[in-house]
């Protein structure tokens, strides 16, 4: 299973190669379709996922507390 660091860096590169065929392109209408349809909603995916990334370098998602906070007991004397 790819890791979120893994996946960031793919759409990365994919970001690459859509701005790079948007400056080359030689038909505006498609280069702007394509700036509209991939390149905005790309860039906001892998704006979400830097601050995943940074979250978790900075700790956010570290469980310090023990894996028994889920369990429950239940009193079955009735």
């Amino acid at each position: 299973m790819a890791t979120i660091k893994e996946i960031y860096n793919e759409l990365k590169m994919i970001m690459e190669d859509v701005d790079a065929y948007v400056e080359e392109a030689d038909n505006a209408n498609q280069a702007s379709d394509v700036v509209g349809t991939v390149q905005r909603p790309l860039d906001k995916i892998l704006s979400a996922l830097d601050i995943i990334l940074d979250d978790e370098v900075a700790g956010v998602y570290e469980n310090d507390e023990d894996d028994e906070i889920y369990e429950r007991e239940y009193d079955t004397d009735w």
